[in-house]
């Protein structure tokens, strides 16, 4: 999903001001995210929940500390991970070479791609229907990326995917490609199968990505207490299970709103 792709004069500014971080507890890890990613992360009420939440949990549970959670905005995740202010950035962050340049990664916990979302009477299957038309993305994304690599266009760009949802509804662009995860939640509240609306992309991906956990780098231990955490989730079935909780609890409450 989350391409950073734009970042790198906020990330060496960011990493000017690592001395400005505020004093640790020694007794905390901090998770930094962007909550508006279900459902990898969203909010139930005030607290912020998700797949990407119970994993670092599960990180903090293993290290013998308390876990917590700050939500920023999107473009600030990394940048904030690099000047000190969270041990753990996890917003369904997608590996890539350009970003392995400023920060080390677990291993992948899920491999997922984008997808279009448009109109159900005239859907846009992949890319030759999509070049040249107004098209909706996250800010900071891989769908943003794709639009500018592979398409050779600017998209339209909001802040989160229901946002750039919401502009296709209102006929402002005339699809919107955003990860299939958030995608899948934006059409379950739009009234699944009775919306007008679809994932009408073929083949499905666009394009395949693994998600994984972020950390500053040089720190070999914390990164290995990750990684043997994310294989105990997987071998014992624990990963299978955080994802279908979260997201029967991302559709409930699509579903309600």
């Amino acid at each position: 999903m989350k391409a950073f792709s734009r970042l790198l004069p906020c990330l060496l500014v960011a990493a000017a001001f690592v001395g400005c971080a505020p004093k640790q507890d020694p007794n905390t890890i901090r998770m930094i995210t962007e909550a508006t990613f279900p459902p990898y992360e969203f909010r139930e009420g005030t607290a912020v929940v998700g797949i990407d939440v119970d994993i670092c949990q599960a990180i903090a549970d293993k290290l013998g500390k308390k876990l917590a959670v700050e939500d920023v905005e999107f473009d600030s995740v990394l940048p904030s991970l690099i000047a000190g202010k969270a041990e753990l950035a996890a917003a369904g962050i997608t590996v890539n070479e350009d970003r392995k340049k400023t920060v080390d990664f677990s291993d992948p916990y899920v491999t997922t791609g984008i997808v279009i979302i448009s109109a159900k009477d005239s859907p846009v299957k992949g890319k030759e229907d999509a070049q040249g038309k107004a098209i909706g993305v996250q800010n900071g994304t891989t769908s943003a990326d794709y639009c500018v690599n592979e398409l050779g266009q600017e998209p339209d760009r909001f802040d989160s995917p229901a946002a750039a949802f919401a502009a296709l509804k209102a006929g402002k662009v005339s699809l919107v490609i955003a990860d299939v995860d958030p995608a899948k939640n934006i059409i379950v509240q739009d009234g699944g199968d009775a919306s007008a609306f679809a994932i009408t992309s073929e083949p499905y991906f666009l394009t395949s990505e693994d998600y994984a956990i972020a950390i500053a780098k040089g720190q070999p231990e914390l990164l290995a207490t990750i990684n043997e955490v994310i294989g105990e989730l997987k071998a014992s079935g624990r990963l299978d299970e955080i994802f279908a909780a979260n997201k029967a609890k991302s559709d409930a409450l699509a579903t309600a709103e």
